[in-house]
Formats: C-alpha cells, structure tokens, sequence
C-alpha cells in the first residue's frame, strides 16, 4: 500500500515538473506568460464580427485552447492554434480528441508559420511582439482578412474598430485592404 502511495506522489510530481518546466521554457522563448481569454470577451468577439463556418481563425498563441474550441463552437469556422507551449499544447490535443473537436494545433513558432490560410488573426500577446505581429499580418494575410488584437494594439496602424469590455480590456480589429 506504501509503495502504491509512494508511486502515486512520484508521477504526481513528474507531472507537476512537466508543466513548470513547460511553461517556463514557453515564457523563456516568447516572453509572454499564459494568461487565459474571458469566454465572453470571444462570444463578443464571434457575434460582433460575424464570424462563421466559412471562416478560418488562427490564434497566436493559443494556450489551452480555450479561445480555438469556444470559436469553432460558436461558429463552426475552421480553427487553429500556435502554442510552444508543450503542457498547455499537449492539453489542447486531448481535449479536441475527446470532445470531437476539429481544431489543429501547432506547436510551433507561429511568426515561422504561414497565416495566408486565415481570414481571422487573434492575438492577445505584449507590446514587444506586436510590430512583428503586424508585418505578418499585412505581409501574408489576403486583402479582407481582420486581425483582432487583444489590450496591446499594432504600432503606428490605426484600428477600424476599437471595443471596450468590461473588467477594462480593450479590443482592436484591423482590417487588411
């Protein structure tokens, strides 16, 4: 019984090892700490954009997945997420695979992956990514696509829309032309 208890507290521990040292490696590449999306910040986001099953929505950044399965849910677009991440990634897989979830993650570098499949870019990452954020998007996203930027806007381009939510996080939508 000791030995099972002690097995028990062993793979625990390895567990808890894995996802700090996860998460620490992911902060030492990206400088930017996970920090979740409020649920109806993206029920917003989808309804006032009028996002749909025809769309393609990538997240920058993508956590758990939260804002990846919320989207595909509410409406039906085609959904990936970029996370580097391994804990956070790893837990996005097996949550689609149990849910039945057609969304795709990636674990890798999203500035080293091309967005020109996206109609919808979100990010809700620091200041110092988001001049490269906003080359990406205007280098390789088609005319028409919408980045929708969350509380850190893209330097020296000026929103088409700006929205204030509650619990003081603002929302930047850009349209490319």
């Amino acid at each position: 019984m000791v030995f099972i208890i002690l097995l028990c507290f062993l793979v625990l521990v390895i567990i808890l090892l894995f996802v700090i040292v996860s998460e620490f490696v992911a902060f030492l590449r990206t400088r930017v700490p996970f920090v979740p999306t409020h649920a109806g910040d993206i029920k917003f986001i989808v309804q006032k954009l009028g996002i749909n099953s025809k769309d393609v929505f990538y997240d920058l950044g993508s956590g758990n997945g939260k804002v990846v399965f919320l989207v595909e849910s509410l409406s039906g677009a085609k959904v990936k997420g970029f996370e580097l991440s391994w804990w956070t990634i790893l837990f996005a897989k097996l949550k689609a695979l149990f849910i039945g979830s057609k969304a795709k993650f990636v674990n890798k570098n999203f500035f080293k992956q091309d967005w020109s499949g996206a109609n919808y870019i979100y990010g809700y990452l620091y200041p110092p990514l988001m001049g490269r954020v906003k080359e990406k998007f205007l280098s390789e996203c088609r005319p028409g696509s919408v980045a929708i930027i969350r509380d850190f806007p893209l330097p020296d381009l000026k929103p088409n829309e700006t929205y204030f939510l509650p619990k003081e996080h603002e929302i930047y939508i850009y349209k490319k032309v």
